[in-house]
């Protein structure tokens, strides 16, 4: 994979979720944002939280690394990306394409839906995937392959960034499918 195509591609894809969530869940009411198929599973409004949580502290970390770059230059250098265990592995767990199950560290999942409004989780969303659409524009000028974030796990597990802008549209993609499953499912319970 070439680093500036695969910019495009992700920014591609970031605007299909951003169009699809804006489409899908922004004409839901306070009801159907926190219906749930059963009471272990999550409602839409928990899955958009938990990728509010989640992705929070990586996009912050990759605005900080943007932030630092000082003067942009004129023209990208493109590379071809290298993957490294820690990230083919974290991509691997938050995959759409994956069927296993891997349960959120408690951190990173949704408080009661009773906590939460669901316009404002629903508008630090778009915020936060908004955000990480843009910052890909100047990541581009960062080198995806030496770059490092530090991963939810600490400081002492790190992640190429070419491997975390991977893992977190991967991720947001992975969720919502699942939202979108409980909307569909909703609609065969009304």
């Amino acid at each position: 994979m070439q680093k500036l195509e695969t910019s495009r591609l992700l920014q591609q894809r970031l605007t299909v979720v951003l169009d699809t969530v804006a489409r899908e869940f922004a004409p839901l009411t306070a009801e159907q944002f926190i219906w749930k198929p059963a009471p272990n599973r999550w409602s839409i409004l928990e899955c958009l939280q938990h990728l509010n949580l989640a992705e929070r502290f990586y996009i912050r970390n990759i605005q900080h690394k943007v932030d630092a770059l000082g003067l942009i230059q004129t023209e990208p250098t493109d590379q071809t990306l290298q993957g490294d265990l820690v990230g083919r592995s974290l991509r691997y767990t938050v995959d759409p394409q994956t069927t296993m199950k891997f349960p959120a560290p408690g951190m990173i999942r949704p408080r009661r839906v009773q906590e939460l409004n669901p316009a404002d989780v629903l508008a630090q969303f778009t915020e936060l995937q908004t955000l990480l659409h843009d910052l890909l524009h100047k990541a581009v000028y960062l080198d995806w392959n030496q770059t490092k974030l530090s991963t939810l796990f600490g400081n002492w597990l790190k992640i190429r960034l070419g491997d975390a802008l991977l893992m977190l549209v991967a991720h947001t993609e992975r969720h919502l499918a699942q939202a979108m499953r409980v909307k569909a499912e909703m609609a065969t319970f009304a």
